[in-house]
């Protein structure tokens, strides 16, 4: 349900599944190893081995192309913790977990393109909560490209100067409103002259006890 995969394990994981979905074999060390731009393969050998002992692949050690997938890397990541009430710096430099498609029926249908659009997120503090948002939450966002798609009332994860919170949008000519759903709680008031407000996604659907 969850993979628990190092990022620099999911890349190389991710990397030999499209090998293996494109020419129908399975890679080598070195082809790995200069596919990804490492500088030899002693970085790969420990990599493919961790992957074939949690399990994602298979492999014959000492013979060559003998990888076999044996899990999907199709999924929705979950990069780390948004704090809901106020504005923190949050996605950090660390190992991502990987939620896997099985949670996610409705999205089995999209492209790997369209897939890459989501990503997850686990709410901290209860500002949301009248939204139905909770604390330890996971919320599943979507990347929007076009600014002009993002309406105001929509709930985004949005990234002022560095740090990032969870509330509604609401655009006032030059001002952005970050409103909580807590009456305990202030709205956070941005003049955009002044400061740049990134809008990472907007709010598409939420996970409660499963991970």
């Amino acid at each position: 349900m969850v993979s628990l995969l190092p990022s620099s394990e999911w890349r190389v994981f991710s990397w030999i599944e499209e090998f293996v979905s494109q020419y129908g074999i399975s890679p080598t060390l070195r082809e790995i190893q200069q596919g990804l731009g490492y500088r030899s393969t002693a970085a790969i050998r420990p990599r493919v081995e961790a992957l074939a002992n949690k399990g994602f692949i298979s492999r014959i050690p000492g013979k060559t192309r003998t990888i076999r997938v044996l899990k999907s890397s199709r999924s929705i990541p979950l990069l780390g913790l948004i704090v809901a009430h106020s504005l923190v710096e949050t996605f950090p430099e660390k190992d991502i977990q990987h939620l896997e498609l099985s949670l996610f029926p409705k999205f089995a249908p999209l492209s790997n393109h369209e897939l890459s659009q989501y990503f997850a997120l686990r709410v901290s503090g209860d500002s949301m909560i009248n939204a139905h948002i909770d604390h330890n939450d996971v919320v599943i966002l979507r990347r929007e490209s076009n600014p002009n798609a993002i309406r105001n009332g929509m709930i985004v994860a949005a990234r002022v100067e560095g740090a990032t919170t969870l509330k509604y949008l609401h655009r006032n000519g030059k001002t952005i409103i970050l409103q909580p759903a807590n009456p305990t709680y202030k709205a956070t008031m941005i003049n955009t002259a002044h400061q740049e407000v990134e809008i990472q996604g907007f709010f598409v659907g939420l996970m409660r006890g499963i991970v």
